[in-house]
């Protein structure tokens, strides 16, 4: 999928409906990776232009408040997905989807299709905290377990899990201040 700086991913020729693929390429739509629809020997893809940004699979999240702060950005990209026609279940979340602009600190995520549903949806974001904690080194993991049960046990909206991972993110900043105000 990623190869120098592409991302490329082969889709059914249906996987992507045609309003979506207008939203998606027309650039209106600043959340995902900008894209282009191609078909080569009779197979159809989607290209991604990733200019600035890589996959989090390049990089290693070892603090508890940057990864807080990427699973905050993809709970705030999938609710804003429906207000460009683009279903969250349909939206593949995992490190070589997500991709981050070190410069900027902006997350924005590859338009990867998958038929799946709204339970499946929570599975996904379960598998992408498990990626994204693996490599936490600061002591603090329990705030992504904690994240991770709040989206497991409840039926709550995106909405709602984003303000959930936004005050566990806040508690996880006051913490870590606190320890560095003990510890001075």
């Amino acid at each position: 999928m990623w190869k120098n700086e592409q991302f490329k991913v082969r889709v059914e020729e249906d996987a992507v409906k045609g309003f979506e693929k207008i939203m998606l390429t027309s650039q209106s739509c600043g959340l995902f990776m900008p894209m282009c629809f191609t078909e080569e020997n009779s197979m159809a893809y989607i290209k991604y232009n990733c200019s600035g940004f890589a996959p989090l699979s390049m990089y290693r999240i070892e603090r508890t408040d940057d990864a807080l702060f990427i699973l905050e950005s993809v709970l705030l990209i999938l609710s804003k997905a429906v207000e460009y026609f683009i279903t969250p279940e349909k939206i593949m979340v995992t490190e070589d989807t997500v991709f981050y602009n070190k410069e900027t600190g902006q997350v924005r995520i590859a338009y990867v299709p998958t038929g799946k549903t709204e339970r499946e949806l929570k599975k996904g974001l379960l598998s992408f905290i498990g990626q994204i904690k693996g490599g936490i080194c600061d002591g603090r993991e329990y705030y992504m377990a904690e994240a991770a049960r709040y989206i497991y046990f409840h039926n709550y909206s995106l909405r709602e899990m984003v303000n959930k991972t936004g005050e566990l993110r806040r508690c996880a900043y006051d913490e870590s201040l606190r320890k560095e105000l003990e510890s001075a």
